[in-house]
């Protein structure tokens, strides 16, 4: 970003009016750098992969020497147009994608980290204190958070003020909903026992709520794998043998290769989809 991005600065310019919701993005994630160039870079990172993507589809349709040249050039051409969308889409939305799975990981270890900061409150730990231990603790993705808390009010900032701007910056929503009880609590001078009581059980009921989704889709993802890995193979291959009976089609080893090829796809696709779904129940 900092070397090549201000050389093509024009690019991500043009970029950034279509998807302007990039520098937000990125200012949630972290990243430091113009809008503007992380769209030029993404631009020529897209570039690269679309030229790949073309070259290998005309290296493949070299090998059929029945199809004329403009006719491989043109497809080849349309791959590289296609590959170019894709992964312009794919860059340019990486940093929301990144920024979702830091939020899934910080809602996927607050419980723990509530239930932690509900027990030190009711053995008459200060909520401060408790937050700075709940810092300083092994959570790898809501210690962070609340280190920086503590950090800034060790730094002289107010402890109402400093949960408000860690209900702003953070990506979980959850945590944004945690730390705005937590400020009402102290400014209406309630119990925060009886908050974090409250937090407690409202994280327990959406992990749980997760699981029973889960479970109410997975019989339908069930269905399509096996629709994937057995019946589509089975059914395309006896049409083809249908189709060899007539001259049409027949099942050359090519063909029969690139069946059990894209049937391995979809079932590892199926596969890594289940995985990302999956709810935990306990942190890694």
């Amino acid at each position: 970003m900092s070397t090549i991005g201000p050389r093509f600065r024009g690019i991500g310019v043009k970029l950034l009016s279509f998807y302007p919701s990039i520098r937000y993005d990125m200012r949630n994630l972290g990243i430091e750098g113009p809008p503007e160039y992380f769209c030029t870079i993404a631009a020529i990172s897209s570039a690269i992969w679309a030229f790949l993507i073309a070259f290998m589809v005309l290296m493949a349709l070299t090998m059929n020497q029945t199809m004329v040249l403009p006719a491989k050039i043109i497809i080849a051409f349309l791959a590289f147009l296609v590959g170019l969308l894709f992964f312009m889409v794919l860059h340019l939305a990486f940093p929301r994608i990144i920024a979702k799975g830091i939020a899934g990981k910080i809602d996927h270890e607050l419980i723990f980290a509530m239930r932690d900061m509900l027990i030190q409150v009711n053995s008459g730990i200060p909520l401060f204190n408790t937050i700075e231990n709940i810092g300083n603790s092994s959570y790898k993705n809501v210690g962070p958070e609340f280190r920086e808390v503590a950090n800034q009010v060790k730094g002289g900032g107010s402890l109402m003020e400093e949960l408000e701007n860690m209900a702003i910056r953070t990506q979980s929503e959850y945590l944004k909903k945690i730390a705005w009880q937590l400020v009402t609590s102290i400014r209406a001078g309630s119990n925060i026992s009886s908050t974090l009581k409250g937090i407690v059980k409202l994280l327990t009921d959406y992990q749980f709520s997760l699981f029973k989704s889960f479970n109410a889709e997975l019989n339908f993802i069930i269905l399509i794998f096996l629709m994937v890995a057995a019946v589509l193979p089975t059914i395309g291959t006896t049409v083809l043998v249908i189709f060899s009976v007539f001259g049409m089609l027949g099942v050359t080893p090519e063909i029969f290769a690139g069946v059990v090829a894209v049937g391995f796809m979809g079932q590892m696709g199926i596969i890594g989809y289940v995985k990302m779904k999956r709810p935990n129940l306990f942190a890694d």
